[in-house]
This record gives structure tokens, C-alpha cells and sequence, in this order.
């Protein structure tokens, strides 16, 4: 049996997320954004299939057509992304499309992003397209904007897709500069600091990136200075990771999440509230929500000998502690093209390099 898996890993945003919405980036530059890409991975699996199946394992939900020109979304609002990113490709044989996300529901990990890249990737792969780095990302956030309808930003495709911990700054020409931060070395210390809490599915999503953005184009003052701040963080972030300086990375996070709250009230709820609160007590160092906040996950930096404690303080407080571990590549393909066959991976990217590179079927 033809057989194509991907995985993709989510991130824990940083600094300097909003910035990455074009164009609102052209208005505030050196316009960057700051992630860690985590192995909470998305993935993607395509078989030959009697009908076309798409089934996604996280919303419950499966649907089945005598063919790729049949699929239509509109009876299954949980399967749109799948649907249209399969339609997108116009594949000419029936296929069986599995998606899944090991990221809880609502964790702001940008899990439906890396779905996006996982699935466009998969589907490249089995369709023999050639796509370059600039044109995946582009490919599944397009889709991904024609199914939610509002404008989205780039970091949780760039995370996807680069791996690792990078700061993205935004060019005049719409390109991305992606710029790896601090040594392998640091990225295990920075491991060791690392703690990802789940506080619960989002109750209410509070004011949501299209609203900044409306604001912002119409100039409100207010608006135009949260995203000089939001350029400030960002920038103080990537210094310190640079330098590979964890004390300094939990001042940016601090200052970031200090930003944001007086920003966006409805980003934080009482369960966030309770662990930034708690927190500091069994050894938290920082702390700052991941995505739109409402719920989800925080991220917390703390002292690695007190680690340990702080996880089960968390734990008697009614939250998940999530295991997470810096991903160092990004989206990883396998292609299988039968019992007789060895299985082939490939790596979308590694190292330094800037969009543009070319990725076909095979590697």
C-alpha cells in the first residue's frame, strides 16, 4: 500500500506574536517574531483508499465521497481545513487523509497551523508538487485563512516548518528572515527551564487578533503603541537568547505577558491568574500565556532544581503539565511505496537559510 506520514511540531510563542500579520508588520520595523518550536507534533497520514476518506481523529469527526471532486465542507464544519487543503491539490485518485494533533484543544500552541503544514506537506508528497519553503507556508495559510475568514499571522507556520528556536523578521518584500537563535547546548539548559501548563479549553476568545488589526488601520493611538511595545519585547527577547542569557529571556517573557494583560484583559482567566500567582513560590521564574490566551497553555521558565515542585504544585491546582521538548528540525515526511520498498524522510529544513528553498516528492 502507497503510503505518505508527516509531523510537524507546534510552538510556545515567546515575544512578538501579532507582529507577524501582514502588513501591519511594514508599520513597525524591525518587525520580528520569537518561538520555540516543541515536539507536541500535528500529523498527517495519506493512503490509497476505494473513497475518499478524511477522517481527523481530534474533532471526532470523518466524512466520505465517491471522489475528490465531491468533497464539500458545509456538513462538516470540523473537517473544512482537511476538505479544502485535500480539494486544493485536486488529487486524481481516491486517498484515505488522517490528521491528528497531539496539542490539547484551545492550547494557543498553533496546532491547527501545524495540521495546515503537516497536511500540505503530505499532500505535496503524494501529488508530486514542488513547493519551496516561501510556498508551503503560503499554500496551508491560505487555506487556513479561507477557512476561519480573518486575516492570520506566519509564526506558527515558520515554526512548523523550521524547527528549533528562531527569531522571524519580516522584509519589505514579504520574505521572512528566519534567524536561529542560541547554541544546541542552550537549547537543552533552556529545557531544563521550560514548563508548559494546560489550564483549560478557552471559555471566550476576548479581543482576537482581527480586532488589533482593525484598530490598528484605523490608527488608534492605543493600538499603534501596543505594537511598538510588542517590537520592543520581541526585540529584547531575541537578545537575550542570543546570548544565550536565561535570567534576561524571563524578563522579556514577563515584560511581554505584563504588555499584553494590560492590552487584552480577556486573555487571562482565574486559572491563569492562580499559577502566575502561585507560581513564584516554588520557584517560577516567568510566565506568559501562549496564543490568544482566554485558556490554553502557559509558558513558564523556572529553576530547574525546583522544577520538579512547581510541576506538582501545578498538578494539585487541577492543570496538566505537558511534556515538551525543543523540536530542532521542522516538518519531516515519510513516504512508503509498498511492502517490497524501504521507507524515505525527509527533512524540510535545516539550517540557515532563507524562504525559497525547494522541496519535491522524495526530498
Amino acid at each position: 500500500m502507497k503510503a505518505v506520514r508527516a509531523r510537524a511540531p507546534t510552538r510556545i510563542d515567546l515575544a512578538g506574536g501579532t507582529l507577524d500579520i501582514p502588513p501591519l508588520y511594514l508599520f513597525h520595523e524591525p518587525a520580528l517574531t520569537v518561538n520555540v518550536a516543541i515536539d507536541v507534533g500535528a500529523m498527517a497520514t495519506i493512503t490509497t483508499s476505494k473513497r475518499l476518506v478524511i477522517v481527523s481523529h481530534d474533532q471526532n469527526e470523518s466524512a466520505t465521497w465517491d471522489g475528490p471532486q465531491l468533497i464539500s465542507w458545509s456538513e462538516y464544519p470540523g473537517l473544512e481545513l482537511v476538505s479544502r487543503l485535500v480539494k486544493s491539490f485536486g488529487p486524481k485518485e481516491n486517498l484515505r487523509v488522517e490528521v491528528r494533533s497531539e496539542a490539547p484543544a484551545g492550547s494557543g500552541l498553533g496546532g491547527s497551523s501545524a495540521i495546515a503544514i503537516a497536511l500540505t506537506r503530505a499532500l505535496a508528497e503524494w501529488c508530486d508538487v514542488r513547493l519551496s519553503t516561501e510556498e508551503l507556508v503560503d499554500w496551508a495559510k491560505a487555506i487556513e485563512t479561507q477557512t476561519i475568514k480573518v486575516p492570520t499571522g506566519y509564526q506558527d507556520y515558520w515554526g512548523a516548518v523550521y524547527g528549533g528556536v528562531h527569531a522571524y523578521e519580516m522584509g519589505l518584500n514579504g520574505r521572512v528572515r528566519a534567524a536561529p537563535l542560541g547554541s544546541a547546548a542552550f537549547h537543552r539548559e533552556l529545557e531544563r527551564h521550560l514548563l508548559l501548563v494546560y489550564t483549560g479549553r478557552p471559555r471566550f476568545s476576548g479581543m482576537n487578533n482581527w480586532e488589533l488589526f482593525k484598530r490598528h488601520i484605523d490608527g488608534e493611538p492605543a493600538t499603534i503603541e501596543f505594537f511598538e511595545r510588542l517590537k520592543e519585547n520581541a526585540l529584547l527577547m531575541k537578545e537575550a537568547l542570543e546570548s544565550e542569557d536565561i535570567s534576561r529571556a524571563a524578563e522579556a517573557l514577563n515584560r511581554d505577558w505584563r504588555t499584553r494583560r494590560a492590552m487584552l484583559p480577556t486573555m487571562t482567566t482565574g486559572e491563569i491568574e492562580r499559577v502566575i500567582e502561585e507560581g513564584p513560590k516554588h520557584g517560577m521564574l516567568a510566565a506568559r500565556v501562549c496564543g490568544a490566551g482566554g485558556g490554553g497553555c502557559v509558558a513558564l521558565l523556572s529553576d530547574p532544581a525546583r522544577r520538579e515542585g512547581l510541576a506538582r504544585r501545578i498538578q494539585e491546582m487541577k492543570m496538566d503539565v505537558l511534556p515538551a521538548r525543543i523540536s530542532e528540525t521542522g516538518v519531516i515526511v515519510e513516504r512508503d511505496a509498498g511492502p517490497r520498498q524501504a521507507i524515505t524522510r525527509s527533512n524540510f529544513w535545516r539550517g540557515e537559510k532563507g524562504m525559497g528553498d525547494t522541496l519535491g516528492a522524495g526530498g
